[in-house]
């Protein structure tokens, strides 16, 4: 669905980038990218015309063609969570430092211009030192999507691992990856993964961080920023972005005040940013090193909950 709603568009859209091969063995590739239509994922990794991949699969499948794009020369956008585990991540790493082709991982948050400008307004010191961070990435799987590969553990499903990037991006950002005090707690599904997962970070500093990420509430996308002069709050699409991510809400002694984005698509920025990194024009803003230590504050995280 990312691929057909955003990702796929998002290419059409960047002057950098041509969609040459695509293949999708769940269902047709869908118009107008139909066209383009290969027999498998090998086949598009064979293509002559391919440069680079991006593997939207369920998080289990990512070590499996990361690895196989890699070996083919080919560089790789590879969707969120980078891979199923800490260890897959390595070895997608390795491969891909071996063959000379680059690792990215497609969190798309960074790109979105409501969410690049809050982070600028705090480093301004618009609400002086960040201590309190909150986040919730919430939604619900109905019962027609009992398959979902989301409530499969074999395929590296569970709230956390899913949606746990954008609730812990934050927090990561501004005071780093290793907290070091967790406490979580678990609503588990019948499968064994985490239906939800609410979490509370603390760092040396004093800084805490709160985040919910569930499959079985209400939408709800929110992140807030406490400041000690201020509090910046981002409510509807706060980690997605996009066409209707357009005010900042921001509280200090004199009231609430609201500061107006341009929206603009985080998605083509991303593959914007990808396909120079390609180039060589500039680099990948967010290193695979941590795309892998997000990978284990999640782990730190599933453990705490143990």
């Amino acid at each position: 669905m990312v691929a057909r709603l955003a990702v796929f568009p998002a290419i059409d859209a960047s002057p950098g980038a041509r969609l040459v091969a695509a293949a999708a063995l769940g269902g047709p590739v869908p118009s107008p990218w139909a066209r383009h239509t290969v027999a498998d994922y090998d086949a598009v990794i064979e293509h002559p015309d391919v440069e680079a991949v991006y593997i939207p699969l369920p998080n289990d499948l990512h070590l499996t063609w990361a690895l196989r794009a890699a070996d083919a020369g080919k560089h790789v956008l590879c969707e969120k969570p980078l891979a199923a585990s800490v260890e897959a991540a390595q070895q997608m790493r390795t491969r891909c430092d071996s063959a000379g082709v680059l690792l990215a991982e497609a969190w798309m948050t960074p790109f979105d211009r409501r969410w690049e400008r809050t982070f600028d307004l705090v480093a301004d010191g618009l609400i002086g030192t960040v201590t309190e961070v909150t986040t919730a990435f919430t939604f619900s799987i109905g019962p027609d999507a009992a398959h979902n590969y989301r409530w499969r553990p074999e395929h590296g499903g569970g709230a956390l691992l899913d949606v746990g990037i954008y609730c812990l991006g934050p927090s990561v950002r501004l005071w780093g990856a290793e907290p070091t005090g967790i406490e979580a707690r678990v609503q588990l599904a019948a499968s064994g993964v985490d239906a939800a997962t609410e979490v509370e970070l603390s760092w040396p500093g004093g800084q805490l961080a709160r985040a919910r990420c569930s499959f079985v509430d209400a939408e709800q996308q929110r992140l807030e920023l406490v400041g000690t002069s201020g509090v910046l709050t981002l409510d509807g699409d706060a980690h997605t972005g996009g066409q209707r991510a357009t005010t900042i809400r921001h509280l200090d002694d004199a009231g609430v005040h609201h500061i107006s984005v341009e929206p603009d698509d985080p998605y083509r920025r991303m593959i914007d940013a990808f396909a120079a990194a390609v180039r060589g024009i500039q680099p990948w803003p967010r290193p695979v090193e941590s795309s892998i230590a997000m990978l284990e504050l999640m782990t730190r995280i599933r453990d705490a909950a143990r």
